[in-house]
């Protein structure tokens, strides 16, 4: 098996796709460009692998998956579970009180990633953008009490105003949680909402960038070779520690500030800017032996 040049960690919404979900043809065109010169494309994203997978699949120069922000890493080829972290129940049924508490409906996702269940006991008090979500998502169970479903659960999620879901995460993140908060996104609603946000509760392990430097020591790729693409505040840590962080025109200020290179929004084709910048310029990766592995690409 021919070892990789190096390794593309791309997120997906706001980086490789459009705010309508669409994949520009000059996008596609350069990510195949990418691959035909050696490098290891990888979706990083907060998605499961049910929310990725049609995006996954229509890139056939595409073999592996970094999804639940980072909880979860598949061969999207083999529909193959590489690894997962998984949340324990007491920190499931802590997450649940929380949420409760302040008025959330929390949804409890289960490990299986091929027939996954989304279970919620109510939308009572919910939002219009988690009763749209509960309500189209054929994975979404509604059953009597949430607590019944804690001992099989890759992550927990929901959706609600801003200042609700920052006040979640300041409770519970440490300690065997990790707590990710972004504005709720979705191409149904035109984008980004910057008034209602997206909680996602995983294991305190699950981050993007661990699960990148987990994936580049098992494909043995060449230390030093990780090039890292998002727009939003869950990939700030794959962008601030990856060999070259990129930001994309669209993100926040915050992560602006973490990349070495800012490109285009994700409407504009920016991520095509990456490629040619950084992948095939060769003014940052020359074409040289490099040792391999090297923990999170350094």
């Amino acid at each position: 098996m021919k070892v990789p040049f190096g390794m593309l960690a791309v997120d997906v919404d706001g980086t490789l796709i459009t705010d309508h979900g669409a994949i520009t043809d000059s996008v596609f065109s350069a990510l195949e460009k990418a691959a035909d010169a050696g490098w290891e494309l990888v979706i990083a994203s907060g998605r499961t692998f049910y929310a990725a997978r049609r995006i996954a699949e229509s890139l056939p120069y595409l073999r592996h998956a970094v999804l639940s922000n980072g909880a979860c890493i598949m061969d999207i080829r083999e529909q193959r579970v590489i690894h997962m972290e998984t949340l324990a129940e007491n920190a499931v049924r802590r997450s649940v009180d929380v949420m409760r508490g302040r008025g959330v409906v929390p949804t409890l996702y289960n490990t299986d990633q091929l027939n996954q269940r989304v279970y919620y006991d109510t939308v009572e008090g919910a939002c219009e953008y988690f009763k749209w979500y509960v309500g189209n998502d054929p994975r979404c169970v509604m059953v009597d009490n949430v607590y019944d479903y804690t001992g099989d659960v890759l992550q927990i999620g929901s959706i609600a105003e801003r200042d609700v879901i920052f006040s979640i995460r300041d409770e519970l993140d440490g300690r065997d949680i990790h707590v990710v908060a972004m504005p709720f996104e979705s191409p149904i609603f035109g984008g980004k909402n910057r008034d209602y946000w997206f909680v996602q509760i995983v294991s305190t392990g699950a981050t993007k960038h661990n699960a990148l430097g987990r994936l580049y020591d098992i494909l043995n790729i060449p230390s030093g070779r990780l090039v890292a693409v998002g727009d939003n505040y869950n990939d700030a840590d794959m962008i601030e520690h990856a060999n070259f962080g990129v930001a994309m025109g669209n993100s926040p200020d915050e992560i602006k500030r973490l990349a070495k290179l800012v490109v285009g929004s994700n409407n504009h084709s920016g991520l095509s800017e990456v490629v040619g910048e950084v992948i095939l310029s060769g003014k940052y990766f020359p074409d040289t032996d490099g040792q391999r592995g090297g923990g999170n690409g350094r």
